[in-house]
Order: structure tokens, then C-alpha cells, then sequence
């Protein structure tokens, strides 16, 4: 089974006009596997981009934390 590496930037704002606070590098079969995994890491932010592999189409897919629902953070 292979794995595609897929690359999500995590920002604060629903915008993404400035840099992201964190990311992360997802490997998973199939681009809905990647966004379950980045919906789950999304924590406290509002915005998560999830780009695919390289050699594949260049296509973001933008998940905002309504998407996600109630929001799962942590206290720190």
C-alpha cells in the first residue's frame, strides 16, 4: 500500500494572508483520508490548507473550522 505525503498549513484567521502557525506533513491513501487527519489536527486554529503531492494536480483544498465543527483544543 502506498502512502502520498500531503502537506496542510495551519493558520490562526480564516484568511491566509499571513504565515501559518504550524504544519504538518499527512500521509495518507487518498486525499479524504489527509483532510480527516488535518479536521482532527485543526486544534485551536480556524484554517487549515491541504495541498497534495507534487506530481499530482496542484489543487489546495481550503478546511475552515466550521467544516470541522465544535472546535476539539486543548488548554494549555
Amino acid at each position: 500500500m502506498t502512502h502520498h505525503i500531503w502537506h496542510a498549513f495551519y493558520f490562526e484567521g480564516f484568511a491566509s494572508s499571513g504565515p501559518p502557525v504550524r504544519t504538518e506533513l499527512i500521509e495518507a491513501d487518498s486525499e479524504e483520508e489527509a483532510a480527516a487527519v488535518a479536521k482532527g489536527h485543526l486544534g485551536l486554529c480556524k484554517r487549515v490548507d491541504l495541498s497534495p503531492p507534487r506530481w499530482e494536480q496542484a489543487r489546495t483544498r481550503v478546511i475552515l473550522a466550521d467544516e470541522h465543527g465544535p472546535r476539539n483544543g486543548w488548554v494549555h
